[in-house]
């Protein structure tokens, strides 16, 4: 087994920990009033399939090697924290800030490590598509972005059933 691969593996299980832990100390917050308020299903929907597609076309680039799946990524992924950054926005317009309360403290937490973990696999796209490494390398390289991608859709998966949809 490749030594890059198995630390890669580490480190998943490190962060599915740490989601754990952060989904955990959500739940053991009492549910906030104004949650109809502060969450756009519409938007959520939205965010949902921007995720999924990117990473499908983390599996796309794997089979077919194009570049034009990389851009397609990158894209969504910028818009996605786009979104994101105008939901942060939006509770602060009605302040609602990370101090109000425990609930929304680990709402902020959660989301902003969350969007860190996109904004690594735009990274991550970038260095593959600007290095186009072809070499015997590209395939576990390819491999280890397919495997964030569906790391990153999971836990957001996760998170809107915790956060968004738990009653």
């Amino acid at each position: 087994m490749n030594k890059n691969l198995l630390g890669f593996w580490l480190y998943i299980v490190s962060d599915c920990i740490t989601f754990s832990i952060l989904f955990i100390l959500f739940l053991s917050t009492n549910s906030f009033c104004f949650k109809n308020l502060i969450f756009n299903y519409r938007t959520l929907l939205i965010e949902t399939v921007l995720l999924l597609l990117s990473s499908y076309l983390s599996i796309k680039v794997f089979r077919n090697n194009r570049n034009k799946y990389y851009y397609l990524n990158i894209i969504f992924s910028i818009i996605f924290l786009l979104i994101e950054y105008k939901d942060f926005y939006h509770l602060k317009k009605i302040n609602l800030f990370y101090y109000t309360n425990n609930y929304l403290s680990n709402y902020f937490v959660i989301i902003g490590f969350h969007a860190l973990h996109v904004a690594i696999s735009i990274l991550f796209c970038l260095n593959l598509l600007f290095l186009n490494t072809i070499e015997k390398n590209f395939k576990i390289n390819n491999i280890i972005f397919s495997i964030f991608w569906h790391f990153i859709h999971i836990i957001w998966l996760c998170l809107v059933l915790i956060i968004y949809i738990k009653k």
